[in-house]
């Protein structure tokens, strides 16, 4: 193996690590932001309405 392949195979497991520790807080938030945006848009219907 060359050192090329291990830095390789080392960034992928930090990656699936890291992905595996902050997917449910971004989740969370990305949701949280969805959800206000719904919310404003349908305010703005009604009020157009």
């Amino acid at each position: 193996m060359k050192m090329k392949d291990i830095a390789l195979m080392g960034l992928g497991a930090g990656t699936v690590l890291m992905y595996q520790k902050y997917n449910k807080p971004v989740m969370k938030k990305m949701e949280n932001v969805m959800n206000k945006a719904v919310k404003k848009a349908d305010k703005q219907l009604e009020n157009m309405m």
